[in-house]
């Protein structure tokens, strides 16, 4: 290569009916696109492979803070209103999230406005302006999100789950950090997290809907020949942490008990889960529909349909690199805990015990399937696929391929994996309501 000449982006294409294209450019950044002939919008996504469990202690909730910070102001909309004010002019959204292991930037906008979006979506990842006065305004702002989560029961009962599950262990905490971490953050630390993790080697864009890679990627190259100066004033710190510690759980039988004056009791019963390459994944998932996905799954039918035992019941999982979780979520008359928790430990030693039949395996596969075909309509859930296939796993799976793993599942296979994760005597308890004592709950559960 002669002296001043860039490296060459490094270009593929994912064959199928589903196919994206792929490139690296050279600093780092990755670039995904699927072009979709026939819609009329395009969704943009910035994936930052960065998440709550990356957080050391006492900067509980920075991902989550800088996720809203963004939103204050940047170089080119440096007001508050600003960057919505751009998107949604042209009748587009913007939106942001954090999760545990990715923070995403998204915008969805006509095809005419892309221009837009990828402006809107750039800035807040690459030139916040993170002022001291906004991070002040801010904070009351995260507090009252935190509590407005813990005010819904339906979804703290998952934070209770979580932290007694996880324990201290970074998976264990809000994903939004606490009151009291939020309230303690500094602007050094904020920025500090941005340097950290917001450059274009822990970047992923994603883009599907009606555009080209090529106009994707000569946008993306212009980000960084633009502030190619402005990003060499930012001092790289040392590279972070990116293998976090592997969280143990808690011992099988643990039971956690948030006492609130409800009408409603909520309850989240399960176990440790699996990770994201795990190969029983797809086998879970099929567990997951059969047992409690959807009105026709065993668990709506025997706890709302024949016993009248609840409104509102499902399974629930979550994959991570190195782990996940599995079980169930109710809710419930608290006079009848007893007997709802007695109806998912059946349900669940049911398809522990007996062979599923093929035909009600077929039933949640194809299920899933539709589910999985139908979301992949729409150019954001495209996006989101290729931008978190491309950040979390080794490499993006097409919609043929994901579906091919599902068929390849057994009846063998939902009962070897319901013995692995669906045990009774593997059970973890949280619940919430007016309850003050975990102990009739924990002799409930199998020892």
């Amino acid at each position: 290569m002669p002296p001043g000449t860039a490296p060459a982006p490094r270009t593929s294409r994912r064959a199928g009916t589903a196919g994206h294209h792929r490139t690296v450019l050279p600093n780092g950044l990755r670039v995904v696109t699927q072009e979709m002939p026939l819609a009329r919008s395009v969704a943009i996504g910035l994936f930052v492979g960065v998440g709550s469990r990356h957080e050391q202690g006492a900067h509980a909730g920075l991902s989550h803070m800088l996720e809203h910070l963004v939103f204050k102001g940047t170089q080119r909309f440096p007001a508050p209103g600003d960057l919505s004010e751009a998107v949604e002019g042209c009748g587009g959204s913007v939106n942001a999230s954090t999760d545990r292991e990715l923070t995403v930037y998204s915008a969805k906008v006509p095809a005419g406005a892309l221009r837009i979006g990828l402006d809107v979506v750039s800035q807040m990842v690459l030139r916040p302006l993170l002022r001291r006065s906004d991070l002040a305004a801010e904070k009351p702002v995260i507090v009252d999100e935190i509590r407005m989560y813990e005010d819904s029961p339906g979804d703290h009962v998952f934070s209770l789950f979580d932290a007694l599950l996880f324990g201290r262990h970074p998976l264990g905490r809000e994903i939004a950090g606490t009151p009291g971490s939020v309230r303690r953050a500094t602007r050094p630390g904020v920025v500090g997290h941005w340097r950290s993790w917001y450059r274009p080697e822990h970047l992923v864009l994603a883009a599907a809907g009606a555009t080209s890679h090529e106009e994707i990627l000569a946008a993306a190259g212009s980000w960084f020949a633009d502030g190619a100066e402005w990003l060499s004033e930012v001092e790289a710190p040392p590279d972070p942490e990116l293998a976090p510690v592997t969280p143990r759980p808690a011992q099988a039988g643990a039971v956690s008990v948030g006492h609130r004056r409800l009408a409603q009791g909520n309850l989240c019963l399960g176990m440790p889960g699996v990770s994201r390459l795990d190969p029983d994944r797809w086998a879970l998932d099929l567990l997951g529909a059969l047992l409690g996905d959807g009105m026709s799954s065993r668990l709506f039918l025997e706890l709302r349909e024949r016993r009248s035992l609840t409104y509102d019941v499902s399974t629930f999982a979550a994959t991570y690199s190195d782990c996940g979780t599995f079980g169930v979520h109710a809710g419930f008359d608290p006079d009848q805990a007893d007997q709802v928790i007695g109806a998912i430990l059946e349900q669940l030693q049911r398809v522990v015990q007996d062979p599923v039949p093929a035909v009600e395996l077929d039933r949640a596969r194809a299920y899933t399937r539709g589910r999985l075909e139908l979301r992949m309509e729409d150019t954001a859930a495209v996006a989101a696929w290729l931008g978190t296939g491309e950040s979390l796993l080794p490499r993006i799976l097409t919609v043929e391929e994901v579906v091919e793993r599902l068929e390849a599942v057994t009846p063998d296979d939902i009962t070897r994996v319901a013995r692995r994760f669906a045990r009774p005597d593997q059970a973890r308890l949280a619940l919430l309501g007016p309850f003050r004592s975990r102990r009739r709950f924990e002799r409930l559960l199998p020892a």
